[in-house]
C-alpha cells in the first residue's frame, strides 16, 4: 500500500490499488463511490468504497497520523493525476479526452457532508491548480460534477 499508517479492515480495495473494470467510452460505465469522512468519536478518518454498490468500509487513517486535521478546517481536492519520467511524453489522464468532447471523465454528485451528517452538493468553483491546462485542460463544477482530462502533451 502507498498509504503507511493506513489501516485495512476488510478485504476489499485500499488506497494505491488499481480499480478494474473501467468504464468504456461507447459501452458499460463503470461508478465508483468514495466517502470519506472524520468519526466524531475516534477523530480517525474512515474510507468507504463502493464499484458500481453502495460504499463499503475500507479502513481508517489513525487521528495521530494527521495532528494538523484534528481541530482544523479541512481542504478538499478534487481531480486527477498524470505522471511521468522525463523525457518521455507526458501520458493521458483519465480517458484522454478533453472536457469539452462530451466524453471525457466525470466527477460527479460532489458532496461535503457537514458535522450533522447533512449532505451539501458542491456547486460552486472552488480554487483550481493545473500543471498544465494545455495538456490536461478541466470544466469548472457545475452542479456537483465537473470533467477532466486529455491526451497529455509530447512537449512538456
Amino acid at each position: 500500500m502507498v498509504c503507511p499508517g493506513f489501516r485495512k479492515t476488510s478485504s476489499s480495495i485500499a488506497p494505491g490499488d488499481v480499480i478494474n473494470p473501467v468504464s468504456s467510452i461507447n459501452g458499460t460505465k463503470q461508478y465508483i463511490t468514495i466517502r470519506l469522512f472524520k468519526d466524531k468519536s475516534s477523530g480517525d478518518w474512515h474510507v468507504h468504497y463502493g464499484l458500481n454498490s453502495s460504499p463499503k468500509p475500507v479502513g481508517y487513517f489513525p487521528k495521530s497520523l494527521l495532528p494538523a486535521m484534528i481541530d482544523r478546517p479541512v481542504l478538499l481536492r478534487f481531480g486527477g493525476l498524470a505522471a511521468r519520467r522525463k523525457p518521455a511524453p507526458s501520458p493521458p489522464m483519465g480517458n484522454g479526452y478533453v472536457p469539452l468532447s462530451g466524453k471525457a471523465a466525470l466527477v460527479s454528485n460532489l458532496k461535503l457532508i457537514d458535522l450533522n451528517g447533512i449532505a451539501h452538493i458542491v456547486n460552486t468553483d472552488l480554487p483550481f491548480y493545473a500543471t498544465n491546462q494545455n495538456c490536461y485542460p478541466f470544466s469548472y463544477i457545475d452542479s456537483g460534477r465537473f470533467f477532466y482530462g486529455g491526451p497529455g502533451c509530447v512537449d512538456n
